[in-house]
């Protein structure tokens, strides 16, 4: 069986079940999600899910696979539990390939295998710290406020996700479908999440970083804003990379500028980095995506429109700015900068990645 992609990069929509089951009432757990990652030049290997568990395991009458979050050309071919033969594959093709268990034609789990092979020129060097593309479903309010364990780290390994409401009683939807960050809510609604990239004792500031981050269907002049911190709790914390979209430099919210600062003290104590005033299309009509190339505390911001896809190159975008942020008096220490923050207080759907790169 051939099993060739079902996802609309245009849209982020992908055909078939959720993961998860859906709310089925049957009690099956699937195996452990698995990724593959390759250099570029390195074909894709075959892959074989392991088995699905639970009390209702033995009832599982079916498996069906698809493909999503797909870029590129690859195909797979196999059926049950593999092995599924991967075709056509190229440098820079990525997706995940999700085997459905059913039960009576009804969807009651989900295996997902990350697949990914560098793009050509990246030499390599890539690796995710945090990639939300391979999860197909989770919601955030089902445990609400507090820690999230999601599988986004090196490797697809765990990765702490910290919500917390900001004194609000939270936004009406907050979730993962097919990759995409969904998020409902408003100024008295919100949510704002820390991500540890700096899980098992990882140091950040040995490497470069670059950070994607992509909005689209936003409801508002300013939906959300984002970070990159040394400090894991709130906003504003010191050694600090702002990006504002919908801000211009003078701190208006007019939904056509972009404005990135360093935030260097918790007292606050803004530097002003890059600003683009009233240069951008509406942010609500236009899809925008965000970059930001970091090493220790020097970085350098970037932007473009048009597309919500996120690279995956680790290049800038075609907008950038042509100077960085750093300490000019030669005086700045290293720094872990090991929390990507995204503080979300408007409708909008969120994409984000970060590469962890090679000196």
């Amino acid at each position: 069986m051939g099993i060739t992609p079902c996802f609309d990069p245009t849209t982020g929509a992908s055909g078939g079940a959720s993961g998860g089951g859906g709310g089925s009432a049957y009690d099956v757990t699937p195996p452990a999600a698995t990724t593959q990652a390759k250099a570029s030049g390195a074909s894709l290997t075959a892959h074989t899910f392991g088995s699905f568990t639970g009390p209702d395991a033995g009832s599982i009458d079916g498996y069906t696979a698809r493909v999503v979050n797909a870029v590129g050309s690859t195909s797979w071919a196999g059926s049950g539990l593999g092995a599924y033969t991967p075709g056509s594959d190229a440098d820079g093709d990525a997706g995940v390939l999700a085997l459905d268990a059913t039960i009576g034609g009804t969807v009651v789990a989900t295996a997902l295998h990350d697949y990914s092979r560098a793009a050509a020129g990246a030499g390599g060097g890539l690796e995710t710290l945090v990639d939300i593309s391979g999860i197909s479903s989770y919601n955030f309010l089902t445990a609400g406020a507090g820690t999230h364990v999601l599988p986004t780290g090196p490797g697809g390994s765990n990765q702490n996700w910290v919500l917390d409401y900001v004194g609000t009683s939270g936004p009406t939807v907050m979730r993962i479908t097919s990759g995409v960050l969904e998020f409902e809510g408003s100024l008295s609604a919100r949510g704002l999440v820390n991500v540890d990239m700096g899980a098992g004792g990882f140091q950040t500031g040995r490497y470069p970083l670059m950070t994607y981050v992509s909005i689209e269907n936003a409801a508002d002049l300013q939906s959300m804003t984002w970070y990159i911190g040394q400090n894991a709790v709130g906003v504003n914390a010191g050694n600090e990379v702002q990006f504002l979209p919908g801000m211009r430099g003078n701190g208006v919210i007019n939904g056509t500028s972009m404005f990135t600062r360093e935030n260097t003290t918790s007292s606050p104590a803004f530097t002003s980095v890059k600003a683009w005033n009233d240069t951008l299309t509406d942010l609500r009509t236009t899809p925008t995506r965000m970059a930001c190339r970091l090493m220790g505390g020097s970085w350098q911001p970037s932007f473009d429109q048009g597309t919500a896809a996120l690279p995956t190159d680790g290049d800038h975008l075609a907008s950038y700015g042509n100077k960085q942020y750093n300490d000019f008096n030669n005086a700045s220490l290293p720094q872990n900068r090991n929390y990507l923050k995204l503080n979300l207080f408007g409708d909008v759907d969120v994409r984000t990645v970060v590469y962890k790169g090679i000196i």
